[in-house]
This record gives C-alpha cells, structure tokens and sequence, in this order.
C-alpha cells in the first residue's frame, strides 16, 4: 500500500479511539469520495464527530456550544433534535445538616471539599476569615453569587456529572476559564447551561 494510499489508519488524533474494522471501512469510502484537501482533514477527524448528532439550546435558536451561542440556526432542525443545558447554581448549592456539619443536599460529582483554587487557579475568593473557599462554599454562600467562580463552579459540576446533554468535559471547562475564550464561556455557561433548577 503506498503513502498516499486513502485507507487511514488509527492515529493519536483519535484520542484512544479504536474503530471496528466496518468503521474503518465506511472512513475509507468517505474518503475516496473527497477531494485531496478534504481527505486529509477528514483522516484527522474521528468517524463519530463526523457522524454526529446536533445539539441545540434550550430555546433551539443556536448549536450547543461557545461558538454556535454567536450564530443562530438558520436550517430547519426536527422537532426532536436533542437540546443541552445543566443544573443551576442553586440546585448545586442546596445544603443540608448532616451530624452538626452543612453539607450539599444533592450528591456531587467530585469531593465538595475542594477550595476553589485548586481547579480554578486564578480564584481569588475570600472568606471572611482570609481562607480561600471550597466549591461548596462558593455555590452555598450568597456572597459568592455575584462572582464568576459562582458559574464556573456550576458549569464544572454539570460537565462531571454528565446531565442534561452537557456539551463540554470538566477539562474543557478549566480550559476555557484559562483562555482568551473566558467571557464568551462565561456568557454560554450562565446564558444557556444553567437551564434546570
């Protein structure tokens, strides 16, 4: 078989991802139907983004996602296409006594325990004693709501916990607090995934 030949193999750009030989062979006929530019493009390109489905917000005007909050969906979408969205801050920050000690009403996803700066690394969160706040804290205390810790605590929980056609990773949520993408995250997050209360 030479170089240029147009049967891809698995690559790391895959990201682990093994495919079944009927995977590989319906990636080899998509390919031969493509142009050289677009051939290579799509070698790089797991067969399942390709065969994606959509995601929309909850009010079905954009795609699912920092960048399709700034452009609106101008085809038709079925009426059954699936919508994401997430827990809101409150529900996360519900409490509850348990043994003298306040503690999350609703089960979290990772250790509530958690400060804040150990994910988010630029927190800048107080408590009134001068220690930085637990995750927990930042979602229970009324204090924190106004800080943009509040929603990203929120949209962190709602990645780890899988709910509600959450459309980032928690990974991919630290990353966007960590990039030139902040503010436009930020508004997506509080715009559109704090939909379930």
């Amino acid at each position: 078989m030479s170089e240029n030949s147009a049967t891809p193999s698995p690559k790391a750009e895959d990201k682990g991802v093994t495919l079944s030989a009927d995977a590989l062979a319906r990636r080899s006929l998509l390919l031969k139907g493509l142009g050289r530019g677009s051939a290579v493009l799509a070698a790089t390109v797991p067969l399942q983004t390709l065969a994606g489905q959509s995601l929309l917000t909850f009010d079905g005007k954009h795609q699912c996602s920092v960048s399709g909050m700034h452009s609106g969906v101008h085809s038709a979408t079925p009426s059954n296409t699936p919508t994401c969205g997430g827990y809101s801050p409150g529900w996360w920050g519900q409490s509850k006594t348990v043994d003298g000690k306040i503690v999350p009403r609703r089960a979290w996803p990772i250790d509530y325990r958690i400060k804040c700066d150990t994910v988010f690394t630029r927190c800048t969160l107080l408590n009134a004693n001068g220690t930085k706040p637990s995750l927990f804290q930042i979602m229970s205390d009324s204090r924190f709501a106004s800080s943009d810790e509040f929603h990203w605590v929120c949209a962190y929980l709602n990645a780890l916990s899988h709910s509600f056609n959450f459309p980032y990773t928690g990974q991919e949520v630290i990353d966007f607090y960590n990039s030139p993408s902040y503010a436009d995250a930020l508004a997506f997050f509080k715009t559109y995934m704090e939909t379930h209360t």
